[in-house]
């Protein structure tokens, strides 16, 4: 679930070119798309960190060749019934919490022994990693993994879209359209992070 504002462009503006050299941010995640790696997503029950929780973990493991080769996901059995707009939003229902959920201590353990030492990639770290963060810090288990963003790289690779949300990015490389589920949307993270390392690698 990767919520983020996009800066609005001035309608005299142009997209910009990307410039030769990379920050250096977007060089170690280029370097860190050599492989192995790790493509994760949250579903979360809304924003806030202070009053929201962890809904759903995923993640798929690649391999140097860019190959999926192992997938990980989890429904959290959370403190507070699932809300009514992310049931609607994300199709997860109170019903299949009761059902399937885990403690999110189980699933954050499990979690961080499916991503290993591995570096993982978030659309929109920042919003998965304060929920990373919160989570570590209820459980007590660290999560000191690396972490990079492909919202950054997207916008670098293709400056010229007018949006860089998942299901814009997923249409312009072909890959299946996100759902709001963690697995599916992890899968076409996993095609939007390969694509814009081809066409920065071709830049």
């Amino acid at each position: 679930m990767a919520f983020y504002y996009r800066r609005a462009r001035p309608a005299s503006a142009a997209p910009r070119a990307a410039s030769a050299r990379p920050s250096a941010a977007v060089s170690a995640a280029l370097n860190a798309l050599r492989g192995p790696f790790v493509v994760a997503d949250l579903e979360t029950t809304g924003l806030s960190t202070a009053s929201c929780e962890i809904l759903e973990f995923a993640a798929v493991r690649v391999g140097e060749g860019g190959a999926a080769e192992q997938e990980y996901a989890q429904v959290v059995r959370t403190r507070a019934s699932v809300p009514p707009f992310i049931t609607r939003l994300t199709g997860i229902t109170q019903s299949e919490v009761d059902r399937q959920g885990v403690p999110v201590a189980q699933a954050f353990a499990a979690f961080l022994a499916f991503v290993g030492d591995l570096p993982v990639f978030f659309h929109n770290a920042s919003f998965d990693r304060r929920f990373l963060d919160a989570a570590a810090l209820q459980t007590g288990l660290p999560f000191a993994n690396a972490t990079h963003c492909t919202l950054v790289l997207a916008r670098r690779a293709w400056p010229e879209l007018p949006s860089h949300k998942l299901d814009v990015l997923a249409r312009h490389v072909g890959a299946s359209e996100p759902t709001h589920r963690a697995l599916a949307d992890v899968r076409t993270t996993v095609a939007v992070a390969l694509a814009a390392s081809s066409r920065l690698a071709a830049v």
